[in-house]
């Protein structure tokens, strides 16, 4: 049974306001040495790292920044791998590409890969994994279009946001899944599903909005682009949409903000056009006195 039926309903939620990210802090900018670029795409409350980086050679690979050590993460015998996730567990999901070219998920757990694909399709993505173990990613049947699933307990289950052209789920925290869905004109909108309902996520006055990213406070990050088309991060907070905007850049995407220090985790362009990893360090106003 797929999770969107007929009778259920179709719900906008527009964010509050639009504010600028807060005065106390400190954006902290990183890489692995030799990388042609990076995205870091997760942070534990204790500070764990993941995401993705292109190694010299032009191939791409997973990472685990702990304790300010890199450590590469490869799917055995795979061409391209990229790690998206990691619950507090220390659990983390993600992707490869296998000699013959097809894309296929992964659960690493305690050094001990397993790979995954959904029934029937052309390649499968995990992008997020719960503290529960719940993994949310895409996958695509042909000719090239993006469905959304839900692995729980070994059973698949489709996550289609209601009329989307594409859906395209990221993080998942409970009975709440966050993404983003394409509709028939190729823009992209932020989507929650909460206890099977769908809400859109939009931040007024701006478009393309995008999530990627779900803590257990309900905090949301992801990114939008604003009226001349530049792509910046996005914290939505309480119904409130923050802007987030590593200095000097020409774009900025926020992916992660843990539950605990509130630090977010992300990428940005520079001027010379490599994308670096970034460290956003938040304190509220008591926390700096």
């Amino acid at each position: 049974m797929k999770i969107t039926t007929a009778s259920w309903m179709s719900l906008i939620f527009f964010c509050s306001c639009f504010a600028r990210a807060q005065e106390h802090q400190r954006f902290i900018s990183f890489d692995i040495p030799g990388a042609i670029d990076m995205g870091p795409t997760s942070i534990t409350p204790d500070g764990r790292i993941t995401g993705l980086y292109t190694s010299a050679d032009g191939h791409q690979h997973g990472f685990l920044l702990s304790e300010g050590k890199f450590q590469s993460i490869d799917f055995p015998g795979s061409t391209e791998t990229g790690a998206r996730w990691i619950n507090p567990r220390g659990e983390i999901v993600g992707e490869y590409t296998d000699a013959a070219g097809k894309i296929h998920g992964f659960l690493l757990i305690k050094g001990t890969f397993k790979s995954f694909d959904y029934p029937g399709a052309d390649s499968t993505v995990a992008f997020g994994i719960g503290t529960n173990g719940d993994i949310v990613g895409p996958y695509t049947t042909l000719p090239f279009t993006f469905h959304g699933f839900l692995l729980r307990r070994g059973n698949f289950t489709e996550v289609e946001y209601p009329g989307a052209m594409w859906t395209l789920p990221t993080m998942i925290g409970g009975q709440r899944i966050v993404g983003g869905y394409f509709d028939h004109t190729s823009t992209s909108h932020g989507f929650l599903l909460n206890h099977g309902v769908f809400q859109e996520v939009a931040c007024p006055g701006y478009s393309h909005v995008f999530l990627s990213g779900l803590n257990p406070l309900g905090d949301m990050t992801g990114g939008f682009n604003s009226s001349d088309g530049v792509l910046h991060g996005l914290l939505v907070k309480n119904g409130t949409c923050i802007s987030i905007d590593y200095p000097g850049s020409t774009s900025t995407y926020a992916n992660a903000e843990d539950s605990s220090s509130r630090n977010i985790v992300g990428r940005y362009l520079d001027n010379a056009g490599k994308t670096h990893g970034f460290l956003l360090v938040r304190e509220n106003e008591d926390e700096t006195r």
